[in-house]
């Protein structure tokens, strides 16, 4: 085999390139997993958004290892450039975690107007509340039925020790 010198480097050469992208690709996943778990441990990130991006963290590291399957199935599913089918699953799994976010809007906003309609009934209540309290003190003060605004003495003293 009569192989030119110069395709020799080229092929070295793109070997390498290809082994210094998959070590930065597997460099950036480990960074990802390792930033969302610390994310997780301080309890800046809730566990339910941690599953997703720890996810995207575990193919970031997976892909670079696999690359050569990911190349099978793209050539299988009918896709001709193979670094498309990553760029189509990170788009997905962008848009799982942007539906997660929506869902999750949904719910607060739910939440939000089931407690405004909440606070709005209470503070109804409480409002009915002081008027009637309001008008029972009128209505002590004027010597009618309920609690008296202040306690009157007994006229003759007798029930003061006097």
């Amino acid at each position: 085999m009569n192989v030119p010198f110069q395709e020799l480097n080229a092929l070295a050469a793109q070997d390498a390139m290809e082994g210094r992208a998959r070590i930065f690709a597997i460099a950036l996943g480990v960074i990802v997993l390792l930033f969302v778990v610390n994310l997780v441990r301080t309890k800046k990130l809730s566990e339910e958004f941690a599953l997703l991006w720890l996810f995207t963290a575990v193919v970031l590291v997976l892909s670079p290892l696999f690359i050569d399957y990911l190349d099978r199935v793209a050539y299988a599913i009918g896709i001709e450039y193979p670094p498309a089918l990553i760029f189509l699953l990170a788009i997905i799994s962008l848009l799982l975690i942007l539906f997660q976010f929506s869902m999750r809007l949904s719910r607060y906003s739910d939440q939000i107007k089931v407690l405004t309609q909440e606070i709005a009934l209470l503070s109804l209540r409480v409002a009915e509340s002081e008027k009637r309290l309001a008008s029972a003190g009128v209505r002590n003060s004027a010597g009618q039925h309920g609690v008296p605004a202040e306690r009157k003495l007994p006229d003759d003293g007798a029930e003061a020790g006097l």
